[in-house]
């Protein structure tokens, strides 16, 4: 892939910065070295993205433990890329969102390892946590409203690859995405990687709804309305795999129960219970 030499722009409206804005912009990105920053130009905040080296996040580095000990390939994280690398995946990934009818950040200037983006609002992370105490019935119903884009997704033929409402925002009263990082489509089947989004969003929607026994089946329920067939099951599939390392990961909890344990727990405990598809076959256990 070809970088630009100046502003590139991918989706959504144009963004025009004047001069002095972008000889702002280009000493930021030449004096700094920080993975993300936040930049106030005038009237307008941006956000600058450099691809490099960094630390595995303990979830992903659980997910990478159990798929080399267990021998499950789709809990695997995808590889780690030079910058350069990065950087061309994520600029596809945002464009591939955008041409599909997504929201996206815009981007205002691309180089091979740094990007600069709009900025997008507050992160429907950051917007549940403003109505925990407040408004939990909406609190509930964003984790809700995020599985029914997520199976949109899915629908249009695409995987996010780590969902997870810090990588989601509101717009016009629809979900945006951001920060496409993983791409496990690029190593596995489409419909496994779909349903690998979902086993991830629901440790997220097992661990924050506030009534998990109406939020998590809602949530169940807004995917499945879009989910394409393969998908629905390849997730009992997987559900009925990952299962099988419940009675390790329980005694590995007693000894130590961290939260991203808990998390692995819960998801798989709920979708065991509520299997999107009955599915037969050889070699096809079903879930519950």
């Amino acid at each position: 892939m070809a970088y630009p030499d100046g502003p590139e722009r991918t989706g959504g409206h144009d963004i025009d910065l004047g001069n002095d804005e972008i000889g702002e912009l280009l000493r930021a990105i030449m004096q700094s070295d920080g993975r993300v920053q936040r930049l106030e130009l005038e009237g307008r905040t941006v956000w600058i993205k450099r691809q490099g080296s960094k630390s595995l996040p303990p979830l992903v580095a659980l997910q990478g433990l159990f798929a080399g000990l267990f021998r499950l390939p789709v809990l695997r994280p995808s590889p780690q890329l030079s910058p350069e690398a990065m950087q061309a995946r994520e600029l596809a990934r945002i464009r591939a969102f955008a041409d599909a009818g997504f929201p996206v950040p815009k981007i205002v200037y691309a180089s091979a390892t740094a990007m600069v983006m709009s900025d997008v609002g507050p992160t429907i992370d950051r917007r549940m946590k403003m109505l925990k105490r407040t408004d939990p019935a909406s609190h509930d119903a964003l984790l809700v409203k995020v599985a029914d884009a997520l199976g949109r997704v899915h629908a249009a033929g695409l995987s996010h690859g780590r969902p997870h409402v810090r990588d989601f925002f509101l717009e016009e009263d629809g979900v945006g995405f951001m920060d496409f990082e993983e791409d496990p489509a690029s190593v596995m089947p489409l419909a496994v990687a779909q349903a690998r989004d979902v086993l991830l969003y629901f440790l997220v929607v097992t661990a924050l709804a506030l009534s998990p026994d109406t939020t998590c089946p809602a949530a169940l329920q807004a995917w499945l309305a879009h989910a394409p067939k393969a998908a629905r099951v390849e997730l009992v599939r997987l559900t009925a795999l990952i299962s099988r390392i419940l009675p390790l990961a329980r005694l590995i909890g007693r000894l130590h129960m961290g939260s991203d344990l808990r998390r692995f727990i819960m998801a798989t405990e709920f979708l065991m219970r509520v299997p999107p598809i009955a599915v037969d076959g050889p070699g096809i256990a079903k879930a519950g």
